[in-house]
């Protein structure tokens, strides 16, 4: 009496020995089926059930069941079917044909059905790992740090491999002192773990559970290998503990780590890129730096010098009014170093952060009025005209920063615009914010240059006298840091215009706003 496949005690037997225990009961049932019918049905008939069992049994079950059930089937054919009945002796020579014909389409049916089968199954076991590295993928895509891809390797890893997974992401490590760097806690805190996955790291292959090379570790320790060199390890602990990986878990496993170890290269080589950006635009920086000190410095500390050392050699012969135009000429070039330098200094508080606003409300006149008392003398030569509505608001903001913003952009409206020219200055409430606009009727800006006039020291290239490039870019800092933005814009007919805004948004007010402007 045959057990079915599904009961308690076949489920006890190994998988290879149910579906041989499987193919006998298929082969058993179609006896039981046809030996009722056998007065009635011709021996071709019966035949034909026979091989319908076999290429169920092929379709169901492997390669060597569905042979074994092929056998099977032709000699109970032979047993029951064939007369005389129940000996394996054959009077009429005709059924050897038969049997012989019969066998041969049962096994071509037995091997093409279960070839057929197990493609099904390969192609089953590819779309299940072609679908697990695209999961994998599509996690890493937005993984940027270390901690990151491993966390997500490791998830993917373990679900593959039905257990337990860690992943040591490290680039500094090589082959001579791996010993020094793995963890000694969760998967790697036994030796045998440690000795394989220096071996993994070091040859480039898998190593421990399941593996010729340091099999008595209770993990598989693959390499996370890259064009660039080894990355990492990944352990793998199959649950149960002991249980080895199928020959599917392995490659898919493999195939995952191989793909990940592709995401963590792309993310270390975008580390060093960002970081070889960073240093080469420190490089440009400092060499700009130290260009912008060698001219900008050296012109104002020659023309001191002059003008110092006549005032010296020849002071007591020289008229009065020569002698005072020489001390202006001091003064002026102290003013312009000075100016310099405070550049400088505020570039570096942009760039670095450091740069606090203190912000109070108070009136917009009060910022410009400081800014255009300090550039009397530069602004000597063009009408200024300001446009203040008397019922602007209020603004929040840094009045010393904001000052500077003003002296930056007249500044450098009377540096790049001819003598006589108008420079205008006006304000109005646009949406929660006060805009502010600088405009002259010069030569105006290159056009697409628009950005580019507010990096680090870009100079338009032409003026009556130098600067470092840092007064725009100082200008746009400030008030980004007020919460505002920056731009500059062709004005109709001629000239530039640049603009800024200053949020109103700020600090509690003392007392009513219409009081502190009174």
């Amino acid at each position: 009496m045959t057990s079915p496949v599904g009961s308690p005690v076949a489920r006890q037997l190994p998988a290879d020995s149910r579906e041989y225990l499987g193919a006998a009961g298929i082969v058993a049932l179609t006896t039981a089926i046809g030996f009722p019918l056998r007065s009635r049905l011709s021996t071709i008939d019966v035949a034909m059930l026979f091989l319908l069992a076999v290429v169920l049994v092929a379709a169901r079950f492997h390669r060597g069941p569905a042979v074994a059930a092929s056998v099977l089937a032709i000699a109970v054919f032979d047993f029951v079917f064939v007369p005389p009945y129940y000996t394996f002796d054959v009077h009429d020579t005709a059924y050897t044909l038969t049997f012989v014909v019969m066998l041969l389409v049962a096994l071509v049916m037995s091997h093409l059905t279960a070839r057929i089968r197990e493609q099904a199954e390969e192609s089953v076991t590819r779309e299940g790992r072609t679908r697990a590295l695209l999961d994998l993928d599509r996690d890493l895509a937005g993984r940027r740090t270390r901690q990151e891809l491993a966390e997500v390797t490791s998830r993917h890893v373990g679900r593959a491999a039905g257990g337990e997974t860690e992943v040591v992401i490290a680039e500094e490590v090589t082959p001579e002192n791996a010993n020094a760097f793995w963890r000694t806690s969760g998967l790697f805190e036994t030796v045998d773990v440690r000795v394989a996955a220096t071996w993994a790291w070091q040859h480039g292959e898998p190593a421990g559970l399941g593996t010729p090379h340091c099999g008595e570790a209770d993990a598989l320790l693959i390499p996370l290998r890259a064009a660039t060199g080894p990355l990492g390890v990944v352990a793998v602990r199959p649950e149960p503990l002991g249980r080895r990986l199928t020959q599917d878990e392995h490659q898919t496993v493999v195939a995952l780590v191989g793909q990940a170890a592709i995401a963590i290269e792309r993310a270390l080589l975008a580390e060093r890129s960002d970081t070889a950006t960073v240093e080469a635009e420190a490089e440009r920086l400092r060499t700009s730096l130290l260009s912008s000190l060698s001219h900008d410095l050296r012109t104002p500390l020659s023309t001191i010098e002059g003008a110092a050392s006549t005032l010296v050699q020849q002071g007591a012969t020289l008229p009065p009014e020569v002698r005072r135009d020489m001390a202006e000429t001091i003064v002026e070039e102290s003013r312009r170093m000075a100016r310099l330098v405070s550049n400088l200094l505020d570039m570096i508080r942009v760039e670095t952060g450091a740069l606090a606003v203190q912000k109070a409300w108070q009136p917009l006149e009060e910022a410009l009025g400081v800014a255009l008392l300090r550039l009397d003398e530069p602004l000597s030569s063009h009408p200024v005209d300001v446009e203040l509505p008397p019922e602007l608001p209020l603004v929040p903001i840094d009045e010393l920063l904001i000052e500077q913003v003003f002296i930056n952009l007249l500044e450098n409206a009377a540096k790049y615009t001819p003598p006589g020219t108008p420079i205008t200055i006006s304000a109005q409430d646009v949406d929660g914010a006060v805009m502010v606009e600088v405009a002259d009727e010069g030569p105006g800006i290159a056009s697409g240059s628009e950005e580019a006039v507010f990096r680090k020291f870009y100079r338009a290239g032409r003026g009556n006298e130098g600067g470092a490039g840092l007064g725009l870019t100082i200008c746009r800092g400030i008030v980004t840091a007020h919460g505002g933005r920056m731009w500059v814009d062709h004005r109709s007919g001629q000239g530039a215009v640049f603009r800024f805004t200053i949020p109103l948004q700020g600090p509690p007010m003392r007392g009513d706003p219409a009081e502190a402007e009174d």
